[in-house]
């Protein structure tokens, strides 16, 4: 009787340490799908799931509770049939047992397999939870009255990289190429993109005076492809913009590159990318003026740059 005891908190302990992993493996859009399909443990775990810390509170509890229980058996049950031999020879049995047995394999078994088996084990953990439920009431009482909760909690699941995920399973399945996946991820991804990782270095930048020659704007252009430029004061302070075809269509030639500046917007170095992209289309200009934290000019960014990243990544 008491190893049967033993082996029943093992088996439980294993079917919990399981379904931890298989919960911290699980693809939320197909279990949406299989919740809409009809799937009675899909929906209920779908439900459960609006309460992930509750849901692993009480996995953590269970798979903890079953190996301290069979441990404490097991010790007393060998240490009363062979006296102190009973201590290392529990150490024997118990390290592999609780290594390998109740450890690596459900993990990997049920990481395999996440929405299956943790589906057909929805009801167990829904019983389990249930039954569980004074010790989440004292636990919800502790945590309202004596730690602050967060007013965001965070989700079980990120949405940047649910996104990827679903990307890459559809790529398996053919329905993206691998171009386009990488797209998806680059998009996804341009979120963390600063805009110092892709701005032109001031050393590096081609500007003019504000009083320099129209001609030489346009000589400049038609050896380097570029068609604006930033107009920088002696202290590198940025003052405008310079757009080659404004040149091009004015007939007055006498004119200094003041006349012919538009306004210029600046971004932070640490600004995001992505916001700098937001603001340059908002205002319907394709350069900024990059500056430091001590509003030092640094170099330039470009529209054509920032969506270069996007695309290539």
């Amino acid at each position: 009787m008491i190893w049967l005891l033993v082996a029943l908190c093992w088996i439980i302990s294993f079917l919990f340490a399981g379904i931890e992993a298989g919960l911290l493996a699980l693809d939320p859009v197909r279990l949406r799908h299989r919740a809409k399909s009809g799937d009675r443990g899909a929906r209920r775990l779908q439900e459960m799931l609006k309460q992930p810390d509750q849901l692993l509170i009480t996995v953590l509890l269970v798979t903890n509770a079953a190996d301290i229980t069979a441990l404490i058996i097991l010790t007393h049950e060998l240490v009363l049939r062979l006296g102190w031999l009973g201590y290392p020879i529990t150490v024997a049995i118990a390290l592999p047992v609780y290594l390998f047995l109740l450890g690596v394999l459900p993990k990997s078994l049920f990481r395999r397999f996440p929405l299956r088996a943790v589906a057909r084990l929805s009801g167990l953990l829904e019983l389990t939870t249930k039954l569980l439920w004074p010790l989440h009431a004292i636990g919800a009482f502790i945590e309202r009255t004596v730690f602050a909760r967060a007013k965001n909690p965070p989700r079980l699941f990120a949405g940047r990289e649910e996104l990827k995920m679903i990307a890459v399973q559809s790529e398996e399945s053919g329905a993206l190429s691998a171009t386009e996946r990488a797209m998806i991820h680059n998009v996804v991804d341009f979120t963390s993109v600063k805009v110092r990782d892709v701005m032109v270095p001031l050393d590096k930048t081609l500007s003019f005076d504000p009083d320099g020659s129209p001609r030489e704007v346009l000589e400049t252009s038609e050896k380097s492809g570029i068609d604006r430029f930033p107009i920088f004061a002696d202290n590198a302070e940025p003052l405008g913009l310079i757009n080659v075809y404004d040149i091009l269509f004015d007939t007055e030639s006498s004119r200094s590159l003041r006349h012919y500046m538009r306004r210029i917007i600046t971004a932070s170095e640490n600004e995001s990318a992505y916001r700098v992209v937001r603001r340059l289309r908002a205002a319907r200009i394709g350069l900024a003026a990059v500056v430091d934290s001590r509003q030092k000019s640094t170099g330039i960014v470009a529209l054509e740059d920032l969506v270069r990243q996007l695309v290539q990544g």
